[in-house]
């Protein structure tokens, strides 16, 4: 217990900036948490945030309540407190809405923030148990690289990726490393893994606790239009970032993958390059790049990890193979799911005439070839609650009907107003 106290003192005072005796963020030993807010012209202060359930990993996989406002008390010359409820431990995001304007504030005296998509978030971690796996580490620490490859990509000449290094990269310059490349979500960029999900942090905790091999994870840019996330690219300066990516469901991401991403990172670090080594997953957007860059080069991925992923490009059913059986399920998703990723209505589904539609073509010959040497693995995570659950269970059950060995994880989660009854 007092270890866990001590824990909590030290994360209080890491995480937060004190200011006139009081910090932003506090972290209590029984693990509920006060913000504090300084605002002396406000009338009504909220914080948004996911307190009633999982944190991070919900936040990431759209497997936890959605973000809710809570009351703030003005409890003296200004300053707005909240005290949550005891919390697991996890990472959480939060924001803080004034009076009744409709755009958030970040709190800039908690100098821990993040951006999502266009929004910006303050955080703080409960420790313990996952809370643990975000923390900074003292000592052996890996490194992120951020470097720009040739690509091809709508006329780009240059994109850009993020590399994590672990530690002994450059102690070693002789030993070789199996790679991980990971694939974010609608609205994502190459920061996303990096700064949202904390891949630094979770890497130097999992290799130096000997629960992780040691290994190069590759987190390139999936949005076709973008170069680099938003600020980063020097020809595109002003850019805006958006959960709007139709035009990264055409099949262009997944055609010049290995080409221009894997290559790249087997000439110019020292991987493993064969297949034995080289692992690819990707969460929502990111997992419908994993599945059809994976199938389409089927002696290139050893492992192969579906989180939450969407298993069909919903813009472009028609003339894709044999894919349209799960691909006619989309009818039965609600409105708001198409809406995620930018479709107007059902009828725009149809729609993909650019790019490389041959990607998403003859998924069941493409599947049968590359269980012809079985990868490693093959991993399916959802949640029960989650908008993509029924598309990975089609294929799920397409999987099952030709008796391909694959490891299948569904998580419980609370029930969300749009999801489909089996």
């Amino acid at each position: 217990m007092k270890e866990k106290l001590a824990l909590a003192i030290i994360l209080g005072s890491n995480l937060m900036a004190a200011s006139q005796g009081r910090d932003a963020c506090i972290v209590n030993p029984d693990n509920s948490v006060t913000i504090n807010f300084k605002n002396n012209k406000a009338d009504e202060v909220e914080v948004n945030g996911a307190f009633g359930s999982p944190g991070l990993i919900g936040k990431l996989t759209g497997m936890t309540d959605k973000m809710k406002k809570f009351e703030m008390k003005e409890d003296g010359n200004s300053w707005w407190t909240y005290t949550s409820k005891p919390l697991d431990s996890d990472l959480y995001w939060y924001n803080i809405y004034v009076d009744d304007e409709d755009i958030p504030v970040h709190d800039k005296r908690n100098s821990n923030k993040v951006r999502d998509i266009s929004t910006m978030y303050n955080y703080f971690i409960v420790p313990g148990k996952v809370g643990n796996d975000y923390m900074d580490r003292d000592g052996e620490n890996g490194k992120l690289e951020y470097v720009w490859y040739p690509s091809t990509l709508k006329g780009m000449t240059k994109r850009r990726m993020a590399v994590y290094l672990p530690y002994g990269y450059s102690q070693n310059s002789s030993k070789r490393y199996p790679v991980l490349y990971l694939l974010h979500g609608s609205g994502g960029d190459e920061l996303s893994w990096a700064e949202c999900g904390r891949l630094a942090q979770i890497m130097d905790n999992m290799i130096a606790d000997e629960r992780c091999e040691p290994m190069i994870v590759v987190m390139p840019n999936g949005s076709v239009n973008l170069a680099a996330a938003p600020g980063y690219d020097p020809a595109n300066p002003d850019v805006k970032p958006t959960s709007n990516y139709t035009a990264s469901m055409n099949g262009d991401i997944e055609n010049v993958f290995v080409p221009e991403v894997v290559n790249y990172v087997d000439s110019h670090f020292r991987t493993i390059p064969d297949k034995k080594h080289r692992a690819i997953a990707g969460l929502s957007l990111g997992g419908l790049h994993t599945l059809f860059t994976a199938v389409n080069n089927p002696d290139t991925f050893g492992y192969i990890g579906l989180f939450s992923a969407q298993t069909v490009a919903t813009i472009g059913n028609t003339g894709i193979g044999d894919v349209k059986e799960i691909g006619n399920k989309i009818t039965e998703l609600a409105d708001n799911f198409l809406s995620i990723f930018g479709v107007e209505s059902k009828k725009d589904e149809n729609k993909l005439d650019t790019g490389h539609p041959e990607i998403y073509r003859d998924f069941d010959r493409k599947l049968d070839e590359m269980y012809k040497n079985q990868p490693e693995l093959f991993y399916i995570a959802v949640g029960s609650g989650d908008f993509t659950k029924k598309l990975n269970d089609d294929l799920r059950f397409k999987m099952l009907k030709k008796d391909y060995p694959f490891h299948y994880k569904q998580i419980s989660t609370p029930t969300h107003k749009n999801e489909l009854k089996n």
